[in-house]
């Protein structure tokens, strides 16, 4: 209630002292057009990525309003790139994973006749991917047909077709894939990466190391690998946090995995770097 009460670190922002409506009036005018990430306990940093946000808003507002013109002479249409981009990507799209034919080791049971924790977690994302892949290779096939004019466009194969043309991955199928920032052909190699990891999952055995950053839900992965090292154990999962310890050597130099716990790789460090030599 203290009429020198501030409500940031900033001079600015005070509660106005007890007085007239215009008075109020008046201090609320002068407050600044453009608030300071302080107003909202944010770092000044918050500014860099909602100037970010906006220019991003601005450049897809932009690319949503340009004209498809037809090429001139000798250039592909809008259309003609399109489908080839879709007839491409369905020769690359991989198969879905096979879990009728997986490694003994990945869906064993325990002494208590229970699935293992691990091979639970390795169902879900291997569930996760088929359904991205079956959705993908539909949608490319429709689209595919509704350019060439055999099926009808309807509204999702025509957002499909304007996201191709932009280079952005395709609404439809971010509604069914793991969060990523990448545009469409990065994203394309980056998921058949993906499928190529779990496929060795299942089809070889669980790995000597897992690659965090290729999965659905990483913090089930966490969970999965803590519920197994409790019930080898014997001790309660809630008592139980991670360690981490960084390892010599790259990720191709594993063998075999370790006796206690698990190997990640695939994080990235942001603002500095890491000395192998003095660890």
């Amino acid at each position: 209630m203290s009429d020198s009460y501030k409500l940031s670190k900033l001079d600015t922002y005070y509660a106005p002292p007890e007085g007239k409506f215009a008075a109020n009036r008046e201090y609320l005018d002068g407050l600044p057009l453009d608030e300071d990430p302080e107003v909202f306990g944010l770092h000044p940093n918050a500014n860099m990525i909602y100037e970010n946000n906006v220019v991003a808003a601005f450049m897809n507002s932009v690319l949503i309003i340009q004209p498809r013109i037809a090429a001139a002479a000798g250039g592909k249409t809008p259309e003609e790139m399109a489908r080839e981009m879709a007839q491409s990507f369905t020769k690359i799209l991989p198969k879905n994973i096979n879990e009728e034919i997986a490694h003994p080791d990945v869906f064993k049971l325990d002494e208590n006749d229970k699935p293992l924790s691990l091979g639970t977690f390795c169902h879900q994302e291997v569930e996760r991917m088929n359904i991205l892949l079956s959705v993908m290779r539909k949608s490319l096939i429709m689209l595919d047909q509704a350019i060439e004019g055999t099926v009808v466009m309807s509204l999702d194969l025509e957002t499909m077709y304007n996201n191709f043309l932009d280079g952005k991955v395709p609404t439809g199928w971010v509604k069914w894939a793991y969060p990523s920032l990448k545009p469409l052909n990065s994203w394309m190699e980056d998921l058949i990466e993906r499928v190529v990891f779990m496929r060795n999952w299942v089809e070889k055995g669980p790995p000597s190391a897992y690659w965090i950053p290729g999965f659905f839900f990483p913090q089930g992965f966490k969970t999965a690998a803590l519920q197994m090292h409790a019930r080898a154990n014997l001790l309660e999962i809630d008592k139980l946090i991670f360690k981490t310890n960084i390892l010599p050597g790259f990720v191709d130099s594993i063998t075999e995995p370790p006796a206690t716990g698990c190997i990640l790789y695939g994080l990235f460090i942001q603002g500095f770097k890491w000395d192998p030599k003095r660890r």
